[in-house]
């Protein structure tokens, strides 16, 4: 009896800092005022401007993979300056790919909740795996995402 009680203590002391630190990304946080219209709404705005945010991120990515002074491009030479070619097309092909993953993966999401919960499942869901893309190109391609106005 006393370990279950020890292993509460430990559990409501250090989860309450794992809640803080997920609801730091929630920009709709569960709270009194919380309704699932209001969820809803929240989620939807979020979402829009997170998948703005990776869409605008990986055509500037893109855009950088592309642009080269013709200095840089004298220095480079063709094999170098294909290869970026070569990853900015699949940069580009990379971003059809994973708009139609989100889809996909947040219409299974939104399936599995039944109710009127199901819609702010959707939203929720496209905000999440926005974020995570976002977090994922700026990981993989900073140089895009400093200094242009989306801090990492």
């Amino acid at each position: 009896m006393q370990r279950i009680i020890f292993q509460l203590i430990l559990i409501s002391f250090f989860g309450l800092p794992l809640q803080c630190l997920a609801q730091k990304d929630d920009p709709c946080p569960n709270g009194p005022t919380w309704s699932n219209a209001w969820a809803y709404e929240c989620y939807m705005k979020a979402q829009i401007t997170m998948n703005k945010r990776a869409d605008e991120l990986a055509a500037r990515t893109v855009a950088e993979l592309r642009e080269m002074s013709p200095k840089d491009k004298a220095l480079y030479g063709p094999v170098i300056l294909q290869s970026l070619e070569d990853a900015a097309k699949k940069m580009s092909e990379s971003q059809v790919a994973w708009r139609a993953y989100r889809d996909q993966y947040c219409n299974a999401v939104s399936s599995y909740t039944t109710g009127s919960g199901s819609g702010t499942a959707m939203e929720e869901c496209l905000y999440r795996t926005a974020l995570s893309r976002v977090r994922q190109l700026r990981r993989d391609f900073p140089d895009s995402a400093g200094p242009k106005g989306h801090p990492r």
